[in-house]
């Protein structure tokens, strides 16, 4: 509590979300505990399916999904386990088995490609309130060297993606939670399976779940569409235009699937989303969107702006404005995902399926 810095190496103070220090602490003093809890009913679960409960061990294997596996999941994996547990759900074993050795060819020393001057020139810029990406007297440290590896090996490995702006912030979250090897093989999965071509060079993987994501607010959240299902000019978007005229909210939302989250929400948080998206996919970035969206809705402040909507039209600047700070201000994961998962007390969005999902990215992409 003392630290300035959370457990993870970041600063606990952050301009961007007006979270102090003392309100950060405030809320850890009792967040530690229920992490404490949790990792007790982790360790109960490990020994009723056999596998390794010693205390200080940190376990290479899970047990395999299940309704009680997948609850635990969305209550928070043990911090210090987190890393083998992503890995192990996302199917990692499987990519290192298949290619063993080849990122440690990728990665091997003086390998340049046509991204290595936009990747260097963002190495700096990758968590600067990390203390672990900070250089120290001008030293580079372990982590951006780490860091360059992972993003060029990446780039030769998927020439059709190279570097993409965001992957960065994915790869150095990455980095903190494994090794290199994994942490490329984690972003191949998410590329490839769990966001595809969202990192793409024409970004028509963030357009599609861009619609994709709008559908479901006109869907499931009326009351947010009627404000924010509007153009530039403040007029409604017609029915049949909204896929190929995506609201300008998209320009918001856009981050929430190409950095899933990281440096939109507060870091637990953001890890929180990010123990239940490598267990289940990419259905849990809707989820969590549309989660963000109902309780903007319910904000003061929305609400202020829904009745200036009934007098007058709405400023979109400022919309875009709270709609980008809003989520920073999440300190809670328990609040963001009780919301989005309970039914009774929450939103029940959990019930949005992948296939659901699949489905609406087929149409969107037909569509546009």
């Amino acid at each position: 509590l003392k630290s300035p810095y959370d457990m993870y190496g970041f600063k606990k103070s952050s301009n961007l979300s007006s979270i102090s220090k003392d309100k950060y602490n405030s809320w850890f003093s009792n967040y530690a505990q229920y992490t404490i809890n949790e990792k007790s009913k982790w360790t109960a679960l490990m020994r009723s399916n056999g596998l390794s409960s010693v205390s200080n061990d940190i376990p290479t294997r899970y047990p395999p999904k299940s309704a009680k596996v997948k609850k635990l999941i969305r209550k928070g994996i043990p911090p210090e386990w987190r890393g083998n547990a992503w890995f192990f759900y996302a199917g990692g074993y499987d990519k290192l088995n298949k290619h063993s050795g080849l990122y440690d060819d990728l990665a091997s020393n003086g390998i340049k490609n046509k991204d290595s001057d936009i990747i260097e020139r963002d190495l700096d810029r990758t968590f600067p309130d990390n203390k672990y990406f900070k250089r120290e007297d001008g030293i580079e440290p372990h982590m951006i060297k780490s860091l360059r590896r992972v993003l060029t090996a990446f780039a030769h490995y998927r020439p059709q993606i190279g570097y993409c702006q965001s992957l960065n912030f994915i790869a150095g979250l990455l980095l903190l939670f494994m090794n290199e090897e994994r942490s490329f093989w984690m972003l191949v999965i998410l590329t490839e399976r769990i966001v595809p071509n969202v990192h793409s060079q024409n970004l028509e993987g963030v357009h599609t779940d861009q619609g994709v994501l709008m559908l479901c607010v006109k869907e499931y959240i009326e009351s947010m569409w009627s404000v924010v299902g509007r153009g530039f000019d403040g007029a409604p978007i017609a029915e049949d235009k909204i896929l190929s005229n995506l609201p300008p909210i998209a320009l918001v939302t856009s981050p929430w699937f190409m950095s899933v989250f990281v440096g939109v929400l507060p870091i637990e948080t953001t890890l929180r989303v990010w123990d239940i998206l490598w267990y289940q996919g990419s259905k849990t970035i809707f989820r969590v969107g549309l989660t963000i969206f109902r309780m903007c809705s319910e904000t003061t402040v929305f609400q202020d702006q829904i009745r200036s909507h009934l007098q007058a039209e709405i400023d979109q600047v400022e919309l875009f404005q709270f709609m980008q700070s809003y989520p920073k201000t999440l300190l809670d994961p328990n609040l963001v995902l009780g919301n989005c998962f309970k039914k009774i007390g929450g939103y029940g969005f959990g019930s949005l399926s992948q296939a659901e999902i699949d489905t609406c990215r087929e149409f969107v992409s037909k569509q546009r």
